[in-house]
This record gives structure tokens, sequence and C-alpha cells, in this order.
């Protein structure tokens, strides 16, 4: 029997509520997301990989994140950004470079003269390529860093790989996904950590009935969970979004303070 879910659509005003889902938000994370400006962390080596890690203040963490871009990779400033927002809340993130220096660029789908292949990136991107930096970015983490306290974040196509990777037997202990793409049942089938999702109504990857149909794996399935729909958000919204309209600046402002809450929660916390 197909279970009926009351969605709520989040619509209010940054300026007027520093809450989500209820609760009260910390007031060092008030304003937190950085969308504009230089970032403030370093293109590193990750065993055999590369990335780009931001550190906390103090440059001391209880615990890492590993970020899990979209498409448009490392080399869109508002993924380096985002990591520096998530950094200040208190985490070592680390962000790999899963394209290898090939991302797809940032106007390629947006610019109607582009004649840009999205299939043919597609290929040369596989699954096990990417598994496989992700692997050697998680081991970087437990060893250069020494840091075995590991949550994950994931946009878009990075949000597939956080349902992948919080699968039994992986390192990961709970991730948050933000509209994210091209997942399929058996992904979200196998979590076995907590798993938070931020998805925007108007987001055509993600539509009413497959939001249900996750959710309804969810509830059936024991997972410990969380979902949020926000009005007026895009896919993408979470990385980035026309900032002057309203909605559309909550609904990024609260997938983040909604990311932050989650790793608070089930990463950083020693209970």
């Amino acid at each position: 029997m197909r279970l009926q879910f009351t969605w709520t659509a989040v619509t209010l005003l940054a300026s007027s509520c520093r809450a989500v889902n209820g609760l009260s938000l910390k007031a060092e994370h008030a304003g937190a997301v950085f969308n504009n400006g230089t970032a403030a962390g370093q293109d590193v080596s990750l065993g055999n990989e590369t990335g780009y890690v931001s550190y906390p203040p103090g440059h001391h963490a209880k615990a890492a994140v590993l970020y899990m871009t979209d498409i448009f990779g490392n080399a869109l400033i508002n993924n380096k950004l985002l990591a520096d927002s998530i950094a200040k809340a208190g985490y070592l993130v680390v962000m790999p470079d899963l394209f290898r220096g090939d991302p797809v660029p940032a106007d390629a789908l947006s610019d109607p003269a582009s004649n840009y292949s999205l299939p043919d990136w597609q290929k040369r991107h596989p699954m096990a390529e990417i598994e496989s930096i992700l692997d050697t970015t998680i081991n970087a983490i437990q060893t250069t860093y020494n840091t075995s306290r590991i949550g994950s974040v994931g946009y878009c196509f990075g949000g597939r790989y956080v349902a992948r990777y919080l699968a039994a037997g992986k390192a990961i202990k709970a991730g948050f996904a933000a509209h994210p793409s091209n997942t399929q049942a058996a992904e979200w089938e196998a979590i076995a950590a907590p798993i938070s999702i931020a998805f925007g109504d108007l987001d055509e990857s993600s539509t009413p009935e497959n939001r249900t149909n996750i959710e309804e794996i969810f509830f059936e399935g024991n997972k410990t969970y969380q979902t949020t729909l926000y009005s007026n958000a895009e896919h993408g919204f979470a990385v980035r979004t026309n900032l002057t309209v309203k909605q559309k600046a909550f609904a990024q402002e609260g997938a983040y303070f909604q990311a932050v809450r989650w790793l608070d929660a089930w990463v950083k916390s020693e209970e």
C-alpha cells in the first residue's frame, strides 16, 4: 500500500527566521553560507589524487566531511565557498577532484550556444573511477588527517554517491544530499547510516513521485532519515541560486543549516 506523506514547502524569509525544522540554530551558524569572495582552503594532494581542503577555525576538528561535488567540480568557486562554509561550522572539509581536471564547464548547460555533450562527459567518468577517487580520499582523511569520524555531503551528481557510501561496511557515519540525481532505488534501500535530503520543488530531476518513493523506502526500511522540500527551489539551489529571490536565498541557507545540524547530530556528537 502506498503511504501518504505531507510535504512542507519552506517559504519563510531568511531575515525573519533562524530555524530549520522547528529547532533553533546556533548564532555562530547564522548567515554562514559564503557566495562571494576568495576560497579560504587549499588545493592539496590526497594520496595519488588531488582535491581541496578547508579547515575549521583554529585548524582543529573532531570530525571531517567528505564533500562530493556536482558535475561542475572543484573548478566552480561556489563549491569551494560552500566547503568553506561547512568548515566554519567546525569541520575539516575534504573535496576530492572527482573528475581529475575535467569538470563540466560552469556555463555549458545554461548557454544556448553551447554544444557541450554531457553523455560524452559521463562516459569519461564512469562510476568505478569516481569510487576509486572517493576510496583514496577516505583513506587520506583517515591517515593524513588522522580522522575517523567522517560524514559526507553531496550535491546533484555527488548526492548519488552520498547514498552509495552510506551502505553497510563503509566508513561514512552519516550523510546529507541536496537535489541528488540519477539515483536508483537499490542505492537508497542499501543505506545503513543516517541520511538527510534537501529537495527543491522546481527540480525536474526529482518529481513528487520520486520523492515519495524515496521516503517510502526509508520508512519501510526503518532508516534514520530526514527530508525537507524547499519551495521555489530549482535543481542545484543548495550550491548556487538567484539570491535576489527571497525564497531561493532561504532555500540555499536552509539546506546549509540542514546539513550542518545533521552532521552535528550524527557525526560530530560523541554519543
